[in-house]
């Protein structure tokens, strides 16, 4: 049976118990958008949606579940489209565009016996128009590129001869040494395409070459470039605006197929899921990822939260050198918010194992703080009193128990991206004498609480109350230079300035990369050795 979903219906909302036991459940009608529909499945069922859509229809929702599952988007026929769910979560975004009319299946699985799953999925009134930007010829080879369309060669040929080495195009400048022209190249695009990542901060589009198929933008980038994207064909165009179309962009956003180059982050190797890398001649080097050799394994715990009302996964990893401390001893001990990305999208353990055998810092023990959901890490790490109690009253007796050691606030450090090095700066000033540490890529210090009047609420903060004892180590992308209000880049530098003039040990790193995993995996060794390192 088939379930034919159109759009600006009406709300259907379903109610469904499928018990353990009970079989693999079969499509059900329901008769428009939006959709709110809850379920229970046992372990070896699925169940699944047949969506009926038009060309371009664009599907926006998220499921949760209180244990985690697999969710697919695939053609009537099985062939797979767009993996859902990443491992070990229990909550899933939904951005898909429908490239065809047709019949499309949306597939839920649950991992545990009888989860229960909430779906909520929309179809977005989309523009009718759209504005094209203006063409800008940089690089040399597309301004060949044009030349050769002027005199009547065919598109495919000046395609093959663009993409005869891969892409993006880069060229040297005469007399530069420190910067690079890249090309972004792209085919097949009916209206426009977008730059999902840096350098295209604000998700810069793509220019048409004459009147052809063929889509390019050119940036003169640092040397030192070391970026991951995604390029995003015909991105809906949402009748909304604001926030809604900026995130339409992941409905399309996919690998770059001309570039060999390509970081699968979460293991799902999708098109949509596979991000494509640039690395400039002088990029940073990710030499600490490197080792084929078994190292220490993280122990799984679930931690129950009475202050915050929820249990989470939290990951715990011990060097191998420390077993012949014994038990009571004061350790390091790192404690990386994030923490699935952070053992996954950032091979943390293989860094820190890597950065021990070198002698670069002691043995330690580090923890991996897991978020229970996307929307508990926005509600806990933003500047949570309650998470930064729970941090001081509930985690770290929690650690000590489970793994003997003690540890001081000299040697206790807290790291995290975006929120989480927001998160890092925020727990340290209101438990100085248990985190004496703060390790802060990309934070967001541009957040400020919603009944602010004024950006960048934190660095204000510790401007107005007395110096702790906490030493920082910050860094930011050259490219973060559009979040709201405030920068991510001009935030760091602002806070830094702030921290130096108190009196603080800081130290702020600027690199040519954006709000990116790929990035941070090859600098956050240098924050590590500068915080633990034995010259502290």
């Amino acid at each position: 049976m088939l379930i034919f979903i159109r759009s600006f219906i009406f709300l259907s909302v379903i109610s469904l118990q499928v018990l353990a036991g009970a079989p693999a459940v079969k499509p059900q009608a329901i008769t428009g958008l939006p959709v709110n529909e809850t379920f229970v499945l046992e372990r070896s069922a699925g169940k699944v949606f047949h969506l009926m859509l038009g060309e371009g229809e664009y599907l926006r929702g998220d499921i949760k579940a209180d244990h985690p599952f697999d969710a697919i988007i695939s053609m009537d026929d099985g062939q797979a489209l767009r993996q859902l769910s990443r491992p070990g979560s229990r909550d899933a975004r939904i951005f898909f565009q429908a490239k065809t009319a047709g019949v499309y299946r949306l597939r839920v699985a649950a991992e545990v016996q009888e989860t229960a799953f909430n779906l909520q999925l929309n179809s977005v009134p989309l523009k009718t128009k759209d504005v094209k930007p203006t063409p800008v010829l940089i690089s040399e080879e597309i301004q060949k590129a044009f030349k050769a369309l002027q005199q009547g060669v065919a598109s495919d040929a000046i395609w093959r001869q663009l993409t005869r080495n891969g892409t993006p195009l880069v060229e040297t400048l005469e007399g530069v040494d420190d910067k690079q022209r890249v090309t972004f190249l792209w085919r097949g695009a009916k209206e426009r395409v977008l730059i999902l990542g840096a350098p295209g901060y604000r998700h810069d589009p793509l220019h048409r070459l004459g009147d052809t198929d063929i889509w390019y933008r050119s940036y003169e980038l640092p040397s030192d470039t070391r970026l991951s994207y995604q390029l995003a064909p015909d991105v809906p165009q949402v009748a909304a605006g604001g926030r809604e179309q900026r995130i339409a962009i992941l409905a399309t956003a996919q690998r770059d197929p001309q570039n060999p180059n390509q970081w699968a982050p979460d293991g799902v190797t999708d098109i949509y899921a596979v991000k494509s890398v640039l690395e400039l001649k002088d990029a940073p080097s990710d030499e600490t990822l490197q080792g084929l050799q078994p190292i220490e394994e993280a122990t799984e715990y679930a931690l129950k939260s009475l202050k915050l009302g929820n249990t989470r996964a939290v990951d715990i990893w011990v060097s191998e050198q420390l077993g012949a401390l014994g038990s009571g001893k004061t350790v390091p001990l790192a404690i990386f918010f994030d923490g699935k990305a952070y053992q996954s999208k950032v091979p943390t353990p293989r860094i820190l194992h890597n950065l021990v055998a070198e002698n670069k810092i002691p043995p330690l023990v580090a923890v991996f703080i897991n978020n229970p959901s996307n929307s508990a890490r926005v509600k806990e790490l933003p500047c949570n009193p309650d998470f930064a109690d729970f941090m001081a009253e509930e985690l770290l007796p929690f650690v000590r128990q489970k793994t003997g050691y003690s540890f001081s606030a000299g040697q206790t450090l807290l790291a995290g991206s975006s929120f989480g090095g927001l998160a890092s700066s925020c727990i340290a000033l209101r438990y100085p004498e248990l985190f004496g540490k703060v390790l802060s890529l990309s934070g967001s210090y541009w957040w400020s609480p919603s009944d602010s009047d004024r950006p960048e609420w934190l660095p204000a903060h510790f401007a107005a109350v007395e110096k702790k004892p906490i030493q920082f180590y910050l860094s930011a992308g050259r490219f973060e230079t559009n979040y709201g209000e405030s920068g991510i880049l001009s935030s760091n530098r602002h806070f830094e300035q702030v921290l130096r003039l108190k009196g603080y040990s800081v130290k702020l790193e600027e690199f040519s990369s954006g709000h990116d995993y790929f990035h941070w995996r090859a600098t956050l060794d240098r924050g590590l050795v500068h915080l633990l390192g034995k010259k502290h």
